[in-house]
């Protein structure tokens, strides 16, 4: 006998009842219905998960409801009844084995798709969308960084437009993609950067014009950014970072997330950092152009070499060599200021120099030299 609770089909009220069975047969009998009877093979039985109550659905749609599930499991198995298999669920629960089982394959699969499956499929679908999305990605960017971060560039116009011409007639000349490529000066005082939107617009700091000795140096960093451009590094960061919000978009139908993706772009594209196999292969990108421009590849190793040596507090020194009678307060405004400016400078390097691309800058350095390109 199994004691439970009995609702009538069409009906949300219950009552107590008990439940018989002779192995074949079953009986259900409460004293404000009449008997429920038949074939226990014409019973469908839920399936045990933990400790919830278990559902006998009887042949004339009612339901037989009891928190006796190790009753109802002895029953299943001495009927042979279809449901006697236990769940998936209950086998999970009750063996400590199959739940290590099922989080190590669970964490192993989430890290799979992170670790590789999300960055391969962002880099191929960068690649499959046409370029006008990523003019599209970009169009409000720069103009956010503009109210936010950069500053109008102080360089002098004539310097700004000899590099910019110089950008159009040589090395705009060594590309054969549809990209429109425009160049613009910024300032971000004591930051020398560059880096590129997905759209081909390419911003450089006047710090990072003033850190270059020759024209060269700062062709091996505009190649390196049209690199970027090239391999949609910039695209892939974006569709990396919102990949998990592209996914809720598509299965909930939520129309109002786009905006807020799209809004969010700007930030994708300056908190997120290029990986080292984006910048390993915009390097040699602008390696081998220079080389077909015969440019010796060793200025972007000498430009690096600056920039990882610089430090934004020695414009400050050299400024203040001469002033020593400074207050209390305004010594701790300026290392205040100085505080931000060096984490301006670590931040909004978006690929940071290594020794390592130093190195390779001066391998195909050696090849330029001896002529050896392949």
């Amino acid at each position: 006998m199994i004691k439970g609770w009995l609702y009538k089909n069409h009906s949300s009220a219950r009552c107590q009842a008990e439940l018989f069975s002779d192995g074949k047969s079953f009986r259900v009998t409460s004293v404000e219905s009449d008997p429920v009877s038949g074939s226990i093979q014409d019973l469908k039985i839920s399936q045990r998960v933990g400790n919830i109550p278990r559902k006998l659905t009887l042949p004339d749609q009612s339901l037989f409801e009891t928190d006796n599930n190790d009753a109802v499991d002895s029953l299943l198995n001495s009927s042979g009844h279809g449901s006697r298999r236990a769940s998936v669920l209950h086998i999970l629960e009750t063996r400590w084995q199959w739940i290590a089982v099922a989080l190590v394959a669970t964490l192993a699969i989430v890290f799979s798709t992170v670790y590789w499956g999300m960055p391969f499929a962002s880099k191929k679908i960068a690649y499959s969308m046409p370029i006008a999305v990523n003019e599209v990605i970009s169009s409000q960017t720069l103009a956010i960084l503009d109210k936010s971060i950069l500053e109008e560039s102080k360089l002098p116009k004539e310097r700004q437009q000899a590099i910019r011409q110089h950008f159009e007639d040589k090395l705009l000349a060594l590309q054969n993609e549809n990209f429109n490529y425009q160049l613009h000066f910024r300032d971000m005082p004591k930051v020398p950067n560059a880096f590129a939107l997905p759209s081909g617009d390419i911003i450089i700091t006047d710090r990072l014009v003033e850190l270059a000795d020759n024209q060269e140096e700062i062709d091996s960093v505009l190649l390196h950014e049209i690199g970027h451009v090239v391999h949609r590094h910039g695209l892939q960061r974006v569709l990396h970072s919102s990949f998990l919000t592209l996914v809720i978009i598509m299965i909930s139908g939520d129309v109002t997330a786009v905006n807020n993706l799209l809004v969010a772009i700007p930030a994708f594209l300056l908190e997120s950092h290029y990986s080292r196999e984006n910048e390993s292969e915009s390097d040699i990108y602008a390696f081998e152009r220079m080389i077909e421009a015969g440019i010796d590849p060793i200025y972007f190793s000498t430009i690096m070499d600056k920039m990882s040596k610089y430090s934004p507090r020695e414009d400050e020194e050299e400024g203040d060599a001469s002033s020593d009678d400074k207050t209390e307060a305004h010594e701790d405004d300026k290392a205040k200021e100085d505080a931000d400016t060096e984490s301006k400078f670590k931040y909004f390097s978006s690929h940071p120099p290594s020794q390592e691309r130093i190195d390779l800058a001066k391998e195909y350095s050696e090849k330029f030299k001896h002529q050896v390109f392949k």
